[in-house]
C-alpha cells in the first residue's frame, strides 16, 4: 500500500490538484508550446486541444506519441502516457474532417485510464474576406481502472486497522462514462486567430464509491501567425476542489527555420503563470522531413513538483495523399508560362501564332478538308503528301505542320469514321480541334475519352503523344479515382476559387460546359464567378441558360434570386464589388459571356481581385504547409510542381527568403532544356 500512497501524492503534487482524467496534453508539439494550442489546433492532436482546428487539415495524419511524467520522483513512480490519432478529410476537407484518437495514462500497474475520441470538425461559416468561423465535436468514452490489491480487505483510520474491508478499495475497481466537448475557432482574414473550447460538456461521473463528477473547463486563446513564426496566448478556467475557479495563462512562441534539401526545423516555448503558485516552463524541438514530423518536448513545473526531471514527450506524424488540385493548377499554369517563353513544340500549339498548321478554309485543301470531316486521316494524309510533291501546294510551315499532326492521327487512328460508342465522339471532337490548332480543347476532349475508357492502351498512348505535341498536360484520372471527370474539374474549380484565382476557375468552367453542355452544376458556377468578377450581364446570361436544365425546386427559387440579383446589379450606376468597395459600371464589366476578350488575363484578374478584397494574395498561414509541400515535391523529382508551391509563396510574400532560396536551388538542380 506504502507505494500506492505515494503515487498518489505525486499526482496530488502534479496539478494543482489531482483528478481522475486530469488534462494531460496531447502529442509532443502543442505540450512544447505548454498547450496553448486551442487558437491553432492544426495537426491531428487537434481534438485534444480543439476540435474545430480539425476543418484546418487538407491531407490525413497519423500521429503517435509517448510521455514520462515527472521523471525521478523518489518512489520510483512509473506515469506514462500513450496516445494515437488519425484524422482524415472528407472530400479534401469540402465536407469536413473526421477523426478517432485513443489515449491511455498508466501508473505503474496500479491505475490506469483510457479515452476514446471521435470528432468531426468543418467550416461553418465564410466570408468575402476570407474570414472563416470553424466548429467542431468531440465524443468520448473515458474507462478507468485500479488495482485493489491485499490492503483493500483491511482498512486503516489514524493507523487503527481492524475496521474490515476499505469501502473504495474493496468496491468496484472500474468505472466507464460517456462525454463531449465543444469547439470554435475564428480565423480572421490575414494573420489571426482565436479559439473557444469547451470541455466535459455533460460533467460525467468518474467516481468508483461515491460521486465525482468531473468539472466543465473552458479555454480561450489567440495566436498570431506571421511566416515562420507563431505566437499564442491562452487562459484556461477549471473549477477547484474547493468550488473555486482556477485561472491560468500561458503565452507561447514557435519558430521553423526550412531548408530545402535538409528539411525543416523548429523551436518552440512558453511560460505558465497560474492560482496557487500554478508556473510552469516548457521547450521543444520539430524536425519536418518529406511527409514525416518528429516532435519532442520538455515540461519543468516550478514550486510545485520537487526531486523531478520533469516530463519529456515524443511524437511522429505522418502526412497522407498526393498533392491537391491546387496543386495540380499550379503546375498547369507553370506549364503554360514555360511554353510561351520557350516558344517551342513539335507540331505547334495555339500560343504561337506563327507554328500554328494550315487553315482547312483554304479552297486549295477543300478535298482534304472532306476527308478528314468523314473521318478517313490516313487518306487525308496522303492527299495532302502527294499535292506537295506535285507541286499543286506550295510547301510552307503551316503546311508541314498540318501534314505533321495528320501523320501522328493516322498512325493512330488511321480510320474514325464509324463513331458510335460516347468515348469514340469525344475522341473524333478531340482529333479535329487537334487539327484545327486548338490544342487545349483537343487535349481536354481526349482526356475526357480516356476516363469513358481507362482501360484502352492505345487512346492512353495516343494522349500521351498529344501531351508532347502541344506540351499541356492532360487531365488524367488514376486508377480507382473517386471522383468522375467533370466532378474531378469541379474540385479544381473550388481549389481555384480558395486562392481567388478567377481566371482558372473561369478555364476550368469553361472546359466543363465544353464537354458536358448541359451540367447544371457548372453552369450554376459560371455564373457566380461571373457575378464575382463584376460581370453581371455575363452571370445573368449564364444563369438564364442553367434556370431550364434545373429540376430541383430550392435550386430554382435560388437561381431566380441570383438573376434579380445581377439584373438589380445592372440598373445601378454605381455596384458594390467583394470588400464592399462600389466601382462605376463599365463596359468592361458588361462585356457578354462567352466573348474570348471579356475574360480577364491572370495579371488583371490578380489585379481585380487586391483591388476588391482586402488581402487577397493569400494568407500568410498557409506559407508553412506549401513551403512542406514543395519540399516534398522537390525530393520526388517533381521540380515543376515544387515550383508551383514556392511561386505561391512569394504571392502572398513577395520579400520571403526562404522561397527564394528554393527556387534558385531548383533553378541549380532541373535538367536543362
Amino acid at each position: 500500500m506504502k507505494r500506492s500512497l505515494l503515487a498518489a501524492l505525486t499526482l496530488s503534487l502534479a496539478g494543482q490538484a489531482f483528478a481522475a482524467f486530469e488534462d494531460l496534453g496531447a502529442g509532443a508539439r502543442a505540450p512544447g508550446l505548454g498547450g496553448a494550442f486551442t487558437a491553432l489546433a492544426d495537426d491531428s492532436y487537434a481534438p485534444f486541444y480543439n476540435p474545430a482546428g480539425l476543418a484546418q487539415l487538407q491531407r490525413s495524419q497519423f500521429s503517435a506519441s509517448y510521455s514520462r511524467l515527472y521523471m525521478g520522483l523518489s518512489d520510483g513512480s512509473d506515469l506514462g502516457l500513450s496516445q494515437f490519432a488519425y484524422a482524415h478529410p472528407l472530400k479534401g476537407g469540402r465536407q469536413g474532417t473526421l477523426a478517432t484518437s485513443f489515449e491511455r495514462f498508466s501508473l505503474g500497474g496500479l491505475y490506469n485510464e483510457q479515452t476514446i475520441y471521435f470528432s468531426y470538425g468543418r467550416i461553418l461559416w465564410v466570408r468575402d474576406s476570407g474570414a472563416k468561423l470553424l466548429g467542431g465535436l468531440n465524443a468520448k468514452y473515458l474507462s478507468h481502472s485500479f488495482s485493489a490489491g491485499p490492503e483493500a480487505a483491511n482498512a486503516c483510520n489514524l493507523q487503527i486497522c481492524d475496521r474490515g474491508a476499505d469501502p473504495v478499495l474493496s468496491g468496484s475497481n472500474s468505472k466507464s462514462v460517456f462525454d463531449a466537448d465543444l469547439g470554435l475557432l475564428y480565423r480572421f482574414p490575414r494573420r489571426f486567430q482565436i479559439g473557444l473550447f469547451a470541455q466535459h460538456l455533460l460533467k460525467p461521473d468518474v467516481g468508483f464509491a461515491s460521486s465525482d463528477k468531473l468539472p466543465m473547463n473552458i479555454r480561450t486563446a489567440a495566436a498570431y501567425k506571421s511566416l515562420w513564426m507563431t505566437l499564442s496566448g491562452e487562459l484556461r478556467m477549471n473549477e477547484a476542489p474547493d468550488g473555486s475557479q482556477d485561472k491560468d495563462f500561458i503565452v507561447a512562441a514557435e519558430r521553423f527555420f526550412p531548408t530545402l534539401d535538409y528539411g525543416q526545423f523548429g523551436v518552440r516555448g512558453s511560460l505558465g503563470l497560474g492560482t496557487r503558485d500554478w508556473r510552469q516552463i516548457t521547450t521543444g524541438l520539430s524536425y519536418r522531413i518529406n511527409k514525416i514530423q518528429f516532435d519532442y518536448a520538455f515540461l519543468m513545473p516550478i514550486g510545485t513538483v520537487k526531486g523531478t526531471a520533469g516530463n519529456h514527450r515524443m511524437s511522429v506524424t505522418f502526412h497522407f495523399g498526393a498533392p491537391t488540385a491546387e496543386d495540380e493548377i499550379s503546375k498547369e499554369l507553370i506549364e503554360k508560362a514555360r511554353m510561351i517563353r520557350e516558344g517551342k513544340g513539335l507540331y505547334g500549339y495555339e500560343f504561337v501564332e506563327e507554328l500554328k498548321p494550315q487553315d482547312l478554309n483554304d479552297p486549295q485543301l477543300a478535298e482534304i478538308k472532306r476527308l478528314i470531316l468523314e473521318g478517313h486521316f490516313r487518306k487525308a494524309h496522303h492527299l495532302l503528301s502527294q499535292k506537295i510533291k506535285d507541286l499543286e501546294l506550295s510547301p510552307t510551315e503551316p503546311l508541314a505542320t498540318l501534314g505533321n499532326r495528320l501523320d501522328l492521327i493516322a498512325s493512330y487512328y488511321p480510320d474514325l469514321s464509324e463513331v458510335v460508342e460516347a468515348w469514340e465522339i469525344e475522341l473524333s471532337s478531340g482529333i479535329h480541334h487537334f487539327i484545327n490548332a486548338r490544342d487545349r480543347s483537343a487535349i481536354l476532349h481526349v482526356s475526357y475519352a480516356l476516363s469513358l475508357n481507362s482501360n484502352n492502351s492505345k487512346l492512353d498512348h495516343f494522349l500521351g503523344k498529344l501531351e508532347a505535341a502541344t506540351e499541356i498536360a492532360a487531365h488524367r484520372l488514376p486508377a480507382a479515382h473517386p471522383r468522375n471527370f467533370v466532378d474531378e474539374l469541379l474540385y479544381k474549380v473550388e481549389a481555384a476559387n480558395n486562392r481567388r484565382d478567377y481566371h482558372q476557375v473561369l478555364q476550368l468552367l469553361q472546359d466543363i460546359e465544353e464537354i458536358d453542355p448541359t451540367n447544371v452544376t457548372a453552369l450554376e458556377r459560371v455564373g457566380s464567378t461571373y457575378f464575382v468578377l463584376g460581370k453581371y450581364d455575363a452571370a445573368l446570361a449564364t444563369w438564364r441558360k442553367a434556370l431550364p436544365l434545373e429540376i430541383k425546386p430550392k435550386e430554382i427559387e435560388a437561381l431566380k434570386e441570383y438573376m434579380k440579383q445581377a439584373e438589380e446589379k445592372l440598373g445601378r450606376k454605381e455596384v458594390t464589388l467583394p470588400g464592399g468597395i462600389t466601382a462605376p459600371v463599365t463596359e468592361t464589366l458588361l462585356k457578354p459571356a462567352g466573348e474570348a476578350a471579356g475574360l480577364p488575363t491572370p495579371a488583371e484578374a490578380e489585379k481585380a481581385a487586391l483591388q476588391r478584397v482586402p488581402g487577397s494574395r493569400g494568407d500568410p498561414r498557409d506559407i508553412s504547409a506549401l513551403y512542406q509541400r514543395g519540399v516534398e515535391h522537390y525530393a520526388r523529382g517533381e521540380y515543376l510542381q515544387a515550383t508551383a508551391m514556392f511561386l505561391r509563396i512569394l504571392q502572398i510574400d513577395p520579400s520571403n527568403a526562404q522561397a527564394k532560396k528554393a527556387l534558385a536551388r531548383i533553378e541549380q538542380r532541373s535538367p536543362k532544356r
